[in-house]
């Protein structure tokens, strides 16, 4: 009698063997985990096949986590949906003049009764990037030489005399800082105010010379500012332990500390209302150009400026502001993404609470009940009152992967293991995949979620997502031992994907 044939068998013993390795996986993630010592640091982990839907290991998936800057994981799914891929910020300078007015109406500033003069008028988009000195730098110039240009277009159109410069900045609120950033750091470039008019990171660079011993070093401002007050109370000594001082709500600096040698990268000090501080830039500059500014003002709300004639306009892709605000982890262009959200979408100034609705309003579309188990405060994670779950970051990076159109600008925001940004030094060794990822970190927290991309023949690529999130450790802990066990897990789901590698080592 012939054997019955038992087709199903084959498949069943793929599918226990793709079972038992999972679970095997499961198993290995917890014990590096266990093996760490981490004592009573929480842990929210989820891990996904984004080509079978498997689900590979899972610890906590939806507890509730700060998310440090893996928040920005989320600002810039949501920003590239609802600002769309070929969204570009645009910063314009535009020459009014008295006749552009309509009958009864005047500059704001302007007083009762007086003559009209010609009127230049800064409009912001809440662009990041106006003027970033990284972006700067790959266009091969530099702060002076942007401030020359709009020098320059003025100069091009006769004038020799404004009655103001006008800084319209209504696109966002001037509510400049989150209530809820911690108030010790807000001198410090990653708590950057966050305006309508962004110029060169809200921040200045401060440059030292020694001089005689004993004596106050040299300093220099980057932008040159000679119209803000500084008071120089470092000496040069035989340490370097310079540092910037400026008041709360102005921008009087005042430099401490010990220069003991010439200093090549500068000490970065945050600027107080970002806005005013242009419009006084701008009006110093044209000053030394010849062309004399009466003053300064913003309009008010209900403010209505003619549209005059564009002088200049300085554009900023999308694009570039996701990859600085990802690959780079730069607050401030998570926070104008944030608002700009808010603007776009409520058509009012962009703020922290409109900007809160935008992005919930994404989240609630994307990912459904799961949306209600979120709270998102700010854009960067900076705020310790943000709340997001590794399984929610892994349904953001699940959807963008299979977007075709947003996907691809997406992932290329990302930092790049072993390559650029803040991954450089990750990975780069023992591992057969590329990985796209986010790290994030505030004090007690530590996060890390992306993309593990590994080639297949044909040049297709397999793509793991994952998130791990880490909270609430403290002494004896540290993050470089949490950073370890992150990048310890991610060549564990290598090798698991993969097949053999070389053993997997500690994450440089």
């Amino acid at each position: 009698m012939r054997a019955m044939r038992r087709p199903w068998l084959p498949l069943l013993l793929v599918a226990c063997l793709t079972a038992c390795a999972r679970g095997e996986l499961q198993t290995q993630v917890q014990r590096i985990i266990n093996a760490a010592g981490l004592q009573q640091t929480r842990v929210g982990l989820y891990v996904q096949d984004l080509r079978s839907g498997e689900v590979l290991a899972s610890i906590d998936p939806d507890n509730q986590m700060m998310p440090a800057s893996n928040l920005k994981l989320v600002t810039t799914a949501a920003a590239v949906k609802l600002l769309g891929p070929d969204f570009a910020f645009r910063t314009s300078l535009n020459l009014i003049e008295p006749q552009d007015w309509p009958a009864g109406t005047a500059p704001p500033g302007a007083a009762k009764g007086a003559a009209i003069g010609r009127n230049l008028v800064v409009r912001g988009d809440g662009d990041p990037g106006f003027a970033d000195p990284d972006i700067l730098t790959a266009r091969g110039t530099d702060v002076e030489a942007f401030l020359q240009s709009w020098v320059a277009a003025a100069k091009a159109a006769n004038l020799t005399a404004v009655d103001q410069i006008i800084i319209d900045d209504r696109v966002f609120d001037r509510i400049y800082v989150h209530p809820t950033w911690p108030e010790e750091q807000l001198n410090r470039w990653y708590c950057a105010q966050v305006s309508g008019l962004t110029f060169y990171d809200n921040c200045l660079d401060v440059y030292t010379d020694p001089t005689g011993l004993g004596q106050n070093p040299r300093v220099r401002l980057v932008p040159a500012a000679p119209f803000l007050s500084t008071t120089n109370r470092a000496v040069t000594g035989k340490v370097d332990t310079f540092w910037v001082a400026r008041k709360a709500q102005n921008n009087e600096l005042t430099f401490r500390g010990e220069v003991k040698t010439h200093r090549v990268q500068p000490v970065n000090v945050t600027i107080d209302d970002p806005p005013n501080f242009f419009g006084q830039l701008l009006a110093y500059r044209l000053a030394e150009a010849g062309i004399k500014v009466n003053s300064i003002s913003r309009p008010g709300p209900d403010d209505r400026l003619p549209t005059g004639r564009e002088l200049i306009r300085v554009e900023t892709p999308l694009a570039l502001v996701l990859q600085r605000c990802n690959k780079d982890s730069q607050n401030l262009f998570a926070e104008s993404l944030f608002k700009r959200m808010g603007r776009s979408v409520t058509g009012m100034p962009g703020s922290w609470e409109n900007g809160s609705a935008a992005v919930r309003g994404y989240l609630h579309e994307l990912l459904g009940t799961q949306a209600a188990d979120l709270s998102i405060v700010d854009g960067s994670g900076m705020s310790r009152d943000n709340r997001v779950t590794a399984r929610a970051l892994v349904g953001i990076l699940a959807a963008m992967n299979r977007d075709p159109k947003l996907g691809p600008i997406y992932r290329a925001s990302l930092s790049v293991g072993g390559s650029d940004g803040t991954l450089q030094k990750r990975f780069r060794q023992n591992i057969a995949g590329q990985v796209f990822g986010k790290s994030g970190y505030i004090g007690g927290v530590s996060s890390l979620s992306g993309y593990l991309v590994l080639p297949e023949a044909g040049g297709g690529e397999h793509v793991i997502a994952f998130s791990f999130l880490f909270n609430g450790f403290k002494p004896p802990v540290y993050p470089p031992q949490i950073k370890s066990v992150q990048d310890q897990i991610v060549r564990l789901i290598d090798q698991h994907t993969s097949g053999p590698q070389a053993p997997i080592g500690q994450g440089g």
